[in-house]
């Protein structure tokens, strides 16, 4: 059958198939204003983790202009600016969500009414003592959200929906196995 369309097979069926220029331009502008849309619509997401109270990413990208007004507002100093951004980074302190970063922020990028959350859940290490089953819970005892436990093979499981990125597990794991990473 692909042997019976030649040339003047096409060249009649192009006749018969016009389009005209505002079609064209309607078609093109069209396909382009859908690929925005989905674009804004996509999740973004982030290498570092997120200010407590911060609205959703995409506004929250455009709302931040990295004024360092909540860097200078945390009494932990665990805010810090990203590619001009404000980013969290739990290291030696948990962000125990005094809302200080929040109530600085004149541009809307953090807002009170949104529930805490950093955006970072903990990840922990093959050579955690609790999987050895050496009966090491700190990071399960401290979750304050009760979002980390062990099952019966003592691996862990984290409940997401209830992990707010505090990163008080971090800092109970005194022998290092918990990192955060942002949430995926």
């Amino acid at each position: 059958m692909a042997g019976d369309r030649d040339a003047q097979y096409y060249k009649a069926w192009m006749t018969h198939r016009t389009v005209s220029r505002r079609g064209l331009f309607r078609g093109l502008f069209n396909a382009g204003h859908q690929a925005q849309v989905s674009v804004e619509q996509q999740d973004v997401l982030r290498a570092e983790g997120r200010p407590p109270q911060a609205v959703e990413e995409v506004l929250f990208v455009r709302l931040c202009d990295g004024c360092n007004d909540c860097v200078s507002a945390c009494p932990y100093g665990l805010i810090q600016l990203k590619d001009d951004k404000a980013a969290i980074n739990i290291e030696y302190a948990d962000c125990d969500f005094c809302h200080k970063c929040t109530d600085v922020c004149t541009k809307g990028a953090l807002e009170r009414g949104i529930e805490p959350n950093t955006g970072l859940r903990p990840t922990l290490s093959f050579s955690c003592l609790g999987r050895m089953n050496n009966y090491c819970r700190q990071c399960a005892i401290t979750c304050p959200q009760g979002a980390i436990n062990f099952d019966e093979a003592n691996q862990v499981v984290l409940n997401e929906s209830r992990c707010n990125g505090c990163g008080k597990c971090k800092l109970a794991c005194y022998h290092g196995h918990i990192t955060l990473r942002p949430k995926r």
